[in-house]
């Protein structure tokens, strides 16, 4: 099946957050401030043909995709923050299975950064710099008590939010979804190739996509992405919004969001040099859920031995600091075998388990 790659019609404010507070008649406080804080928020922003349930959150440092769902219940907000699969792509509807599926219990949030999804974009963009701009999202929604679940690379700005802004929010707990692991041997492979290419070329590549050289194989990509997630529904059972996916992910296409992506891989050598100054989280607790995604590369490396040598330590070497890190925290350490990287579209259930786990303690 092609990508479905049209927008639906433009959804009124009061639909959107009708839609955001679901079918529960809970009137308790929480429900009613979180439901006005959002609707105070997003009726100040431009709207464009935005999904359901979405809104743009506007801070000084631009506006930002906000998606909101299960607004009515209590406790510490659930922010989702969004990591690059194979090809880079980081936005929410990496959470189009995960969110709603949390949403029956929490109230979350997915926050997009700037140049992903519906959010504004900039010159100045890196996992780093959203840390900052998360914490300006969240002072906007006034949602002071949160727990964290970061996917993949979404790992440095957790952890930067978590150092820089701890004292400004009561953040309970953290998921960590295969993060990026701050030792020398994975940061070696972090910041080989693409990484160096992108951060190298980045001044010719810019007017080059703004050329639109890349569209064609953008769209490839996403074709081919579309494909495995349908398979993966397939073979796991797991109930994905197919709308909200497919909205997001035909923003991609856009020539500002390529840029958008370039920028990012450029920045990624600073931004896991500045991750890896940073210690284990001890003061709250930190699951850590571990896919052994680096079967898929160490498999493919099998006629080249000492890059199948220097995959395998990486793996090892992710493994043991991600068991690690869910101890010193006492947090939990869930190994998933013969998983791929994309544990929320796969096994959305697995986090959904570990944040309870963790909010229950």
């Amino acid at each position: 099946m092609r990508l479905v790659i049209n927008i639906v019609l433009v959804f009124t404010l009061t639909h959107t957050l009708a839609g955001c507070q679901g079918p529960s008649r809970h009137s308790d406080a929480v429900a009613i401030d979180a439901s006005k804080q959002i609707s105070d928020v997003c009726s100040t922003a431009e709207q464009p043909n935005l999904p359901e349930h979405s809104c743009l959150v506007t801070t000084a440092e631009g506006q930002f995709h906000v998606r909101a769902m299960g607004l009515n219940h209590r406790g510490p907000a659930v922010v989702l923050l969004a990591g690059p699969n194979y090809n880079y792509h980081s936005d929410s509807a990496w959470f189009a299975a995960l969110q709603p599926l949390l949403a029956e219990q929490y109230r979350v949030y997915s926050v997009d950064r700037l140049g992903n999804a519906f959010s504004s974009s900039s010159d100045d963009l890196s996992y780093r710099r959203f840390a900052d701009d998360l914490a300006l999202v969240m002072q906007q929604l006034n949602e002071p008590q949160l727990a964290v679940v970061a996917f993949a690379s979404a790992s440095i700005s957790a952890r930067w939010f978590y150092e820089l802004h701890g004292e400004q929010f009561d953040i309970d707990a953290m998921v960590y979804i295969d993060p990026d692991i701050p030792l020398a041997h994975s940061l070696s492979l972090y910041q080989g190739y693409p990484a160096d290419w992108y951060r190298d070329n980045l001044p010719t590549l810019l007017p080059h996509l703004a050329a639109g050289h890349w569209s064609e194989r953008t769209k490839d990509k996403l074709d081919a992405e579309y494909q495995q997630i349908k398979q993966w529904a397939d073979d796991y059972g797991t109930a994905i919004d197919w709308t909200y996916l497919e909205q997001i992910m035909q923003q991609r296409l856009l020539i500002s969001h390529q840029q958008a992506r370039a920028r990012e891989i450029a920045s990624y050598i600073v931004d896991l040099d500045s991750y890896a100054t940073l210690p284990m989280i001890t003061a709250i607790p930190v699951s850590v859920i571990d896919s052994d995604f680096e079967q898929k590369d160490i498999a493919a490396a099998a006629d080249d031995a000492e890059r199948m040598a220097a995959l395998h330590k990486w793996q090892q070497e992710g493994s043991a600091w991600s068991a690690e890190q869910a101890s010193a925290s006492n947090g939990q350490y869930i190994p998933l075998s013969g998983s791929d990287h994309m544990v929320p579209l796969q096994q959305p259930q697995v986090i959904q388990q570990a944040l309870e786990w963790l909010l229950n303690q």
